[in-house]
């Protein structure tokens, strides 16, 4: 699920030499990695006691769809990330060096997405965030933020509460929005294309709309399941709204001129967490040798 061996590789950043650093192939990028150390910043303020109760309250009147996230699959032939399985496994390490640097930084709004479609970013942004609401210490919200070609609630085998352009229109109130998946796992998912979705991003409406979602549940983290960096015109306008990116390689077609235009895009935007690789089947050979 995550290897990044094999992603040094694609890149060209494999040292020839044993210890040596690997070095990127053309000129530096301004992101450094975040999920390899430790961030210093600054961490948010605690809530008062009457808006932690109004947030319970919330939280308790959302429409519960599963009464656990341990129910929380996927359909067709995209792989479980339920807990124990290989998918499942991969997930949890994510979320641990996810989960530190944000605690670290203060951040809490994070988007995923990938060069191009087909990468695998909503299913790595499902599992992420089940990941986390396992943990049962940590709420979280997870946007299917793919305005104009949502497909997060059939991933997921999910019925929506409505059309998200309803929300972002200022005709939904955000509470009739969202849904409820065991005690920690709050979905907005989307029923319906949102009509030119990147001018409706640029509408202030839709930005407070987005915002006042997000707000009236407080979660600890919200994952924003994003469209392609550099073919939707949507990404660029979401990207504002967020604290950071995670990106989802695809392992068989993602080049290392996507992984370096995707980079050069964000960069000055919005942090750049990491590179996931997803869909490989490459092995490490070092692997089968530690086995035998």
């Amino acid at each position: 699920m995550v290897n990044t061996r094999i992603l040094e590789q694609r890149l060209g950043w494999r040292s020839t030499e044993e210890g040596a650093e690997p070095t990127p192939p053309t000129r530096a990028i301004g992101h450094a990695p975040m999920l390899q150390g430790r961030i210093n910043g600054a961490r948010r303020s605690a809530p008062s006691a009457q808006r932690r109760a109004e947030v319970e309250d919330i939280w308790a009147s959302l429409p519960l769809i599963l009464d656990s996230v341990d129910h929380l699959t996927t359909k067709g032939k995209t792989p479980s990330f339920a807990r124990g399985t290989a998918s499942g496994t991969a997930m949890d390490q994510l979320r641990t060096q996810l989960m530190r640097v944000i605690a670290d930084k203060g951040w809490k709004r994070i988007g995923i997405s990938s060069p191009s479609r087909g990468a695998g970013r909503s299913f790595v942004a499902a599992g992420l965030a089940a990941s986390i609401a396992r943990l049962e210490t940590a709420r979280v919200l997870l946007i299917d933020a793919d305005l104009e070609e949502p497909g997060l609630h059939a991933l997921l085998g999910l019925t929506p509460a409505g059309p998200l352009e309803s929300l972002l229109a200022g005709t939904t109130e955000p509470e009739h929005q969202l849904q409820r998946i065991g005690s920690s796992l709050a979905v907005a998912l989307n029923s319906a294309a949102v009509r030119q979705g990147s001018e409706r991003m640029m509408a202030p409406e839709a930005i407070l709309a987005l915002r006042a979602m997000i707000d009236c549940i407080a979660p600890d983290v919200v994952i924003h399941d994003l469209p392609p960096l550099l073919s939707d015109p949507v990404t660029p306008a979401l990207l504002p709204q967020l604290d950071a990116v995670l990106l989802v390689a695809d392992g068989l077609r993602t080049t290392p001129a996507d992984i370096l235009e995707s980079e050069r895009l964000l960069e000055g935007l919005v942090p750049l967490l990491g590179v996931v690789l997803n869909k490989s089947e490459d092995r490490d050979p070092r692997a089968a040798r530690r086995r035998s």
